[in-house]
This record gives structure tokens, C-alpha cells and sequence, in this order.
């Protein structure tokens, strides 16, 4: 007789093997992993024939939450306050700022064609905000274009992106909260985010560092991680009572983290559990696409990859240009950003559990989601190709072998 314990043993099984031949196929195709993890999902999830894979659909959702918290959590130990200090935000949030706008407005027109409500338009705003670390990171190194002036714009960027929507998450989710919002209230909610993330950045800053590093140097590295994913999932139940969402607690949580000086310790102790549960984040966002709709959900998917990847080159191209870079640095910048980050699950995700979106826009973001990384490698290499100095002067052949593919 099966028993809920030993379902919940067998559906884990389940998951780790598919996910793993997978995810170990795609290593070898050289694809982005998180294809891996969506791809496997629908392999597993309860809408793919014959029948589903798994029993226990809310221990996934479960596991899947989790995910969300541990991958936030993961992305703020990348950004510590001094190095966010270093990189100098300032052009990076100005290029965000304009292409941030563009993709806001872009989501009010796909929403506007497609008859899509309110909150469907600013959550899939919210989702196309920002691009995926991982990919660009991994096709640039795969490149060696790392160093470029380009790469290290657009790292900027995504390192700006991810603040910006956090914070514009934490504020959505508040007006979806709230059966009616006035000015007063709309006032008091971005105040209440902004409070938030200042006190704990501030207080948090001069007391955490100091922790992490004192129960470093005692050697106990369990009590270690046990500190670090305390600080994590309560600064998330923090901000979910405060009305916000769970993310922007792990997220600051992260950088908080990040700022002691045995960060990279910490981090390593924590990045095994992080990496397990967000892989069953992105294995349950596959799973959570219904491949019987494919066909409602096709066209709108590639409208929002047409209209998405013309926002980001078009959004993150202008604002280059406008902080001085010449046409062929903001051509590689808009090209390389064009695609959809993770963020965008975790958007979906909370809209979701909110019950505040149409379910059909989960898999259509999905879809679009797949399309873009999938491209991200060719729009990089075209970007490098496209020589802009023939509108000027004769093109002449770049002596620099790492400029060739």
C-alpha cells in the first residue's frame, strides 16, 4: 500500500532520472541546461499523453516554491554591496530604465491585441523586464567574448535588471493583493517596498556579514548553512507579511550574505542545495505547460518572441547609444539581450499562485522563453558579423583573431 511518503519518494525519482538524462543530453548538444530542465518537465508533467508521470502535483508546486526562494536566494550572493558599488550602476539603470519602459509598453499593446486583461499586460511586462544571466554569461564565455566593452555593459545591465525587477515584483504583487488601490494606497505600497529593502540592506549590512564571518571561522560549516538558509527563508516570510513577495526577501538575503568575507565559502556549502531545488523549479514550470493547448497558445507565443526581441534590441540598443557608445557596441548589446530571463518563471509563478493571470499566458511566456534562448547564441555571433563601420568608412578585416567566430 503506497503511502504519501513513499509517492513523494517515487515522483523525486522520477524527476531526478528524466531530468538528468535530459539535462545530460542537452550538455552534450552544448544548449542551455534550463531547455533541459523545461523540456523534461513537459516530458513529466500531468498534460502530456499518455498520462502523467508523477502522483503528487502539490509536492511539486511545493518543491517549486522552494526553488523560487533558494534561486533568489543564489542570484543575490552574486551581487555583494561592494560590488554593486564597483560596477557603478549608473549607465546600466539608465539603458534598464529605457528599455524596462519599452518592454512595459510592448506588453500594453500585445495585451491590447489579444484582448488580455490588466493584470495579464503588467505581469507579462514584469516577465520580459529582464534577460537571463545564465545564457548571456555562458554564450559570451563560449565566445571569449567576456571582456568585451559589450559584455561588460551588458552584465551591468542584467546586474541592474534583476534589482529593478525585484522591486517591480514586490510592488505588483502588492496591487494585485489589494482589491482596490487608491493613490494613497499605491503611495504607501512602493513606500512599503522601498522601506523594506533600505532597512534591511542598512541594518542588515552592518549585523549579517558580521555572523557569516564569526561562524566561519568556527568550522562548523552545518551550522553554517544552517544560519545562512535561516537568514533566507526569514527575510521571506517577512516580506510575504509585509505583502510583498517571497523572492525579494531571499534576494536581499543573498546580498547580505555576499557581503561577508567568507562569502564564497558560504556559498559553496550553499550553491548544491540552491542548484537541486532550482532545477525542480524550472522542471515544474515545464511541467505546468499544456502541450494539449499548443495550438491556442502558439501565435501569441510568437508574438511576444517578435515583439520582445524587437523591444530589447531596439530598448537596450537606443539606451547605449545614448550614453555614448558607438553603433556597433549598442548592436551587440541589443542583440546579446535579447532573450527572456528566469525571472520570467518566477513572475509567472507568483501571478499563478495569485490566481490573477489567464492560464494560458504561462505557456505562451514559456514557449517564447525556449524560442529566445535558443536563438541567444546565433543573435550574439550576428551581432560581432555585422560589421557597422561600412556605413562610414570601407570595412577593413580585423586583425585580432579573437574578433573572428
Amino acid at each position: 500500500m503506497e503511502t504519501f511518503s513513499t509517492q513523494i519518494v517515487a515522483d523525486f525519482a522520477v524527476i531526478m532520472t528524466i531530468a538528468g538524462m535530459v539535462v545530460f543530453l542537452f550538455h552534450k548538444l552544448k544548449q542551455p541546461l534550463i531547455l533541459g530542465y523545461l523540456i523534461a518537465g513537459v516530458i513529466i508533467g500531468p498534460f502530456t499523453p499518455p498520462f502523467s508521470l508523477v502522483m503528487r502535483l502539490d509536492v511539486l508546486g511545493a518543491a517549486a516554491e522552494l526553488g523560487v526562494i533558494l534561486l533568489l536566494f543564489g542570484i543575490g550572493l552574486e551581487f555583494p554591496l561592494a560590488k554593486l558599488r564597483r560596477i557603478g550602476l549608473k549607465v546600466p539603470l539608465g539603458i534598464s530604465a529605457i528599455e524596462i519602459a519599452l518592454m512595459f509598453s510592448i506588453s500594453y499593446g500585445i495585451g491590447w491585441i489579444l484582448g488580455w486583461s490588466f493584470m495579464d499586460s503588467l505581469f507579462l511586462g514584469a516577465a520580459l523586464t529582464s534577460s537571463s544571466t545564465v545564457v548571456i554569461a555562458k554564450v559570451l564565455t563560449d565566445f571569449g567574448k567576456l571582456k568585451d566593452t559589450s559584455a561588460l555593459l551588458m552584465m551591468g545591465i542584467l546586474v541592474a535588471e534583476d534589482i529593478i525587477v525585484v522591486l517591480i515584483l514586490a510592488l505588483i504583487t502588492s496591487i494585485a493583493g489589494a482589491s482596490s488601490l487608491s493613490l494613497v494606497g499605491l503611495t504607501w505600497t512602493i513606500g512599503k517596498a522601498l522601506l523594506f529593502v533600505l532597512g534591511v540592506l542598512i541594518i542588515g549590512s552592518r549585523i549579517v556579514p558580521r555572523i557569516i564571518d564569526w561562524i566561519a571561522r568556527s568550522e562548523h560549516n552545518e551550522c553554517l548553512i544552517l544560519i545562512a538558509l535561516g537568514l533566507c527563508f526569514g527575510l521571506s516570510i517577512t516580506a510575504y507579511l509585509l505583502g510583498l513577495s517571497m523572492a525579494i526577501g531571499a534576494f536581499l538575503a543573498g546580498i547580505l550574505v555576499a557581503s561577508a568575507k567568507c562569502a564564497g565559502k558560504t556559498a559553496s556549502l550553499i550553491y548544491p542545495i540552491k542548484d537541486m531545488f532550482a532545477a525542480m523549479f524550472f522542471v515544474s514550470m515545464g511541467a505546468l505547460i499544456n502541450v494539449t493547448q499548443f495550438e491556442v497558445f502558439l501565435l501569441p507565443a510568437l508574438l511576444v518572441t517578435i515583439l520582445m526581441l524587437a523591444g530589447k534590441v531596439f530598448g537596450c540598443g537606443l539606451g547605449t547609444k545614448v550614453f555614448g557608445y558607438d553603433v556597433s557596441t549598442s548592436l551587440r548589446v541589443g542583440l546579446g539581450m535579447g532573450q527572456i530571463g528566469e525571472f520570467a518563471f518566477i513572475v509567472m509563478k507568483v501571478g499563478q499562485d495569485m490566481n490573477v493571470i489567464n492560464p494560458l499566458l504561462f505557456p505562451t511566456v514559456g514557449v517564447a522563453a525556449v524560442i529566445t534562448t535558443f536563438l541567444t547564441p546565433y543573435l550574439v555571433k550576428l551581432s560581432y558579423n555585422i560589421d557597422m563601420t561600412q556605413w562610414r568608412t570601407k570595412p577593413k578585416r580585423s586583425s585580432n583573431k579573437s574578433e573572428d567566430f
